[in-house]
């Protein structure tokens, strides 16, 4: 039995490595290698001496700063301002969506009008029906400005108070205007640009107008739950007035009552 070991260690000597020996194309083994891995053995909880030798590196950890906590809680506080105003608006936007008011010239005419010279003195009448088609808002007018045109030549303005008009409702809005105004130079129409072709279109028997209002309104959902103003510019233009006569007034012959908005 002695015998057949002593052959088996002849044929495979033990694994005993020496200090001095050479060994071609290969490095000497290290001495503090780790114990070779065996299967189902944990060595996660266990010191590894191997380790030793090497200088283990910092995990790298990020430290935030009071200065960029702050500015992200400002930024996020921005941010949800902005959202929560636009999605208010859009919310108000579908329940009281407005539309804009109509103008519509009803009645336009010139009860007096005397052109001698280069001196007018005339007088104009124009009556407008203001419609709200909005169903849940009333429309607040503030002092509203308005304007004869004559070729691009401002005759005269005249000022209304402001108004209110209900919602599904309408009312109608007259406006005077007249030349002179008053006894000053600035309605003086001696020497106006304007003055000879007036009187040459009226030999003709008719003139073309063109009026000009400039107001504010104020859409209103109750006297303080909600409100928007806007400025509206209205036009109402080829307001044509026939003179039946060589002298006197004249009428307006009832056509373009749409008058344009601009908002």
């Amino acid at each position: 039995m002695s015998h057949l070991a002593d052959e088996e260690a002849k044929q495979c000597p033990p694994n005993v490595y020496s200090e001095t020996q050479i060994y071609p194309r290969y490095p000497p083994p290290y001495r503090d290698y780790a114990p070779p891995y065996h299967g189902g053995t944990d060595y996660s909880n266990k010191y590894n001496p191997a380790c030793t030798s090497f200088n283990k590196l910092p995990f790298p950890t990020t430290e935030l700063k009071q200065g960029n906590t702050f500015g992200r809680v400002v930024l996020c506080l921005m941010v949800g301002l902005i959202f929560g105003a636009s999605l208010l608006s859009l919310l108000l936007w579908v329940l009281f969506g407005s539309d804009v008011p109509n103008f519509q010239i009803q009645t336009f005419s010139i009860p007096s009008f005397n052109l001698t010279g280069s001196t007018l003195k005339a007088n104009w009448a124009a009556g407008l029906t203001l419609i709200n088609p909005n169903h849940k808002l009333d429309i607040c007018f503030e002092q509203t400005e308005s304007s004869l045109v004559y070729k691009n030549y401002i005759i005269d303005t005249s000022l209304v108070d402001s108004f209110q008009v209900e919602k599904n409702q309408e009312m109608t809005m007259d406006i005077g205007f007249s030349v002179p105004a008053f006894n000053d130079e600035y309605y003086n129409t001696t020497g106006a640009p304007w003055v000879k072709d007036m009187q040459e279109e009226r030999r003709k028997g008719s003139l073309v107008f063109e009026m000009r209002i400039i107001t504010s309104a104020t859409f209103l959902a109750g006297d303080f739950f909600w409100r928007r103003q806007t400025d509206l510019k209205v036009v109402c233009v080829e307001l044509k007035v026939d003179f039946p006569a060589t002298t006197g007034g004249g009428t307006w012959n009832g056509d373009k009552k749409e008058c344009m908005l601009y908002h």
